[in-house]
């Protein structure tokens, strides 16, 4: 019985990383479209306007998502009491 329960996870893992390269390939492909085709042909303003977007998400996105995380770890640590790195700061 537990070999079963570990090839179903097995496979909801392999679907899930197949959905999630999916998705990365179908962002290169539309980067590379917008790159070889789309820039050339939109007004110099709207292309610049669209590249200072883009690299805003890019570089803003790690961070917002590292930024959320902490917020989640640091309550769930506080919720259960455990404040081991306090004496390390304190002294």
């Amino acid at each position: 019985m537990g070999k079963l329960k570990t090839s179903v996870m097995e496979r909801r893992n392999i679907t899930a990383f197949l959905m999630a390269l999916g998705i990365a390939v179908g962002l290169l492909f539309g980067l590379s479209y917008l790159v070889q085709e789309a820039s050339p042909r939109l007004p110099p303003a709207l292309a610049l306007i669209l590249w200072i977007l883009l690299a805003v998400a890019v570089i803003g996105y790690p961070i917002y998502a590292l930024a959320q995380w902490s917020n989640r770890y640091l309550s769930r640590r506080k919720n259960t009491g455990d404040n081991s790195g306090e004496a390390g700061r304190k002294g």
